[in-house]
């Protein structure tokens, strides 16, 4: 988890939202079980950016809303078709809530595939775990550098923290290597 506290403010929902992203600013909200009302919110594109930047999808991130610090994960970015940001969701999270998160799947070693002329082709760069916000990973690493033609990698062969649960299923395939 970031000590960072990225800084949004709320919002007007009656503020017109292509006027917001015109000033620099981005359209949100907040969202939880533990949150009495979802909260309207915007945050500058500089911050959400930086926020993008210095964080996995699956980070624990602090929001300061007026000083008050909420733990949130980021659930969505939505974006154009330039890849600029229109709108974020973040749910709020309690410490030790159990919640359902899609966490990246990076593969390391890709060089040394390379190096023997193989590729490693993605299908899922993503798995879905259930479990303890604290005990979920940020991302999953998976060594591929001795990994060989046609070898294989589906969620069953990753090794995961026993306090969650994979709730993508096991026979999901993650990646192959090719020639």
């Amino acid at each position: 988890m970031s000590n960072v506290a990225f800084k949004v403010y709320e919002r007007n929902i009656k503020e017109n939202t292509n006027k917001l992203r015109k000033t620099g600013q981005i359209p949100g909200i907040i969202y939880g079980e533990f949150l009495d009302n979802t909260i309207s919110i915007k945050i500058s594109n500089a911050e959400l950016k930086k926020m993008v930047r210095e964080n996995n999808s699956g980070s624990i991130i602090q929001i300061d809303l007026y000083g008050k610090n909420m733990n949130c994960v980021v659930k969505e970015i939505q974006g154009n078709h330039r890849q600029e940001p229109l709108h974020i969701d973040l749910q709020y999270v309690k410490p030790n809530e159990v919640i359902k998160m899609r966490i990246p799947v990076k593969f390391i070693g890709q060089s040394n595939l390379e190096s023997r002329k193989l590729l490693l082709e993605t299908f899922n760069p993503f798995i879905d775990f259930q479990g303890d916000v604290e005990q979920i990973p940020e991302s999953i690493e998976v060594n591929v550098a001795n990994l060989k033609f046609e070898d294989k990698i589906l969620v069953e062969d990753i090794d995961f923290p026993k306090e969650v649960t994979i709730v993508t299923d096991p026979k999901t395939l993650l990646a192959v290597v090719n020639s």
